[in-house]
C-alpha cells in the first residue's frame, strides 16, 4: 500500500487540480503574485487616503433665493467677477446643490459658493 500523499492545490487548464508540493521557485512567485495587488492598493491608500479623509473644507456661501424669470446662468453671471467664465461658476452652483441639470424654481433656495474652492478641478 502506498503512502497518502498531501493534496497541493494547483491551478491548471482545468480548474484547480491536486499536484505535487510546489517548490522554491514556484512558491516565490505564488508569493509575488499575492503581494503586488496588496502593494499597489496600500501605495493607492498611502497617496490618495489623505485627499480622501480630509473631509470638507470650509468654503464661504452665499444663499439665493430664486425669483420669477431667473435662470441659473443668470444667478451665476451675477456672482461671477468679471473676465471669469460664468460656465465656471453655474458648474460651482450644481455641484454645490447637487442639481442634475440647470433648472432652477422660483422660491427655491440655492447655495452659491463665494471664491475658490480648494481641490476644484473644474477650470
Amino acid at each position: 500500500m502506498e503512502p497518502i500523499q498531501p493534496y497541493y492545490p494547483v491551478p491548471g487548464r482545468r480548474g484547480i487540480t491536486a499536484g505535487r508540493k510546489p517548490g522554491p521557485d514556484q512558491r516565490r512567485t505564488m508569493l509575488r503574485m499575492a503581494l503586488v495587488p496588496v502593494i499597489v492598493v496600500g501605495l493607492a491608500v498611502l497617496l490618495l487616503g489623505p485627499q480622501a479623509d480630509a473631509g470638507p473644507e470650509s468654503v464661504a456661501t452665499v444663499s439665493h433665493v430664486v425669483k420669477a424669470g431667473e435662470t441659473l446662468w443668470s444667478i451665476a453671471s451675477a456672482h461671477t467677477a468679471p473676465g471669469d467664465d460664468v460656465r465656471h461658476t453655474v458648474a460651482l452652483i450644481r455641484s454645490a446643490n447637487g442639481m442634475p441639470s440647470g433648472t432652477v424654481r422660483t422660491g427655491v433656495t440655492i447655495t452659491i459658493p463665494v471664491g475658490e474652492i480648494p481641490g476644484w478641478g473644474g477650470r
